[in-house]
Formats: C-alpha cells, structure tokens, sequence
C-alpha cells in the first residue's frame, strides 16, 4: 500500500514540486526566525550588562597592544634587512 502511495507522488509532478516548495518554505522560515531572535536578543541585550562592556574594552586594550607589537616586530624586521644588506 506505501509504495502504491510512492509511486503515485513520485508519478505526479505537480503534487513533487508542491511538497518541495512547502518543505523549503517551512524551512526558510523556521531558520529565517531562529536568525531573528538571535539578532533581537543580540540587539535588546547590548550594553545592559557591565561585565560584558568590561569584557569589550579588554579586548579592544588588547587589540591596541598587538598593533604596538607588530608595528615594533616590524621595525625590528626592516633593521635586521638593513644590517644584512
């Protein structure tokens, strides 16, 4: 009895493109709206807690020292070429 249910889906083209159609809208959606409560969670809970701006400036401190660092490696580079030459 399945298989007769089978084949006959499969035999109708129309009944095939509307199932799938409906499989990937529903799969739109359910992703689309997964991707918007992260974003408005995202969104309504920035800056509310101070642990976590505290956290943002460490790393934007951080970022600051690896800049100073490469600029000095480099320098430290483009004399150590210099001497070899």
């Amino acid at each position: 009895m399945r298989k007769m249910i089978f084949k006959n889906y499969l035999k109708d083209p129309i009944s095939t493109i509307a199932v799938n159609t409906t499989i990937f809208i529903a799969g739109c959606l359910f992703f689309g709206s997964i991707a918007l409560i992260g974003i408005m969670s995202d969104i309504f809970s920035d800056n509310q807690n101070p642990v976590r701006n505290q956290h943002i400036i460490q790393h934007s401190n951080e970022q600051v020292q690896y800049d100073k660092m490469i600029n000095l490696l480099d320098s430290i580079n483009s004399k150590l070429d210099k001497q070899k030459n």
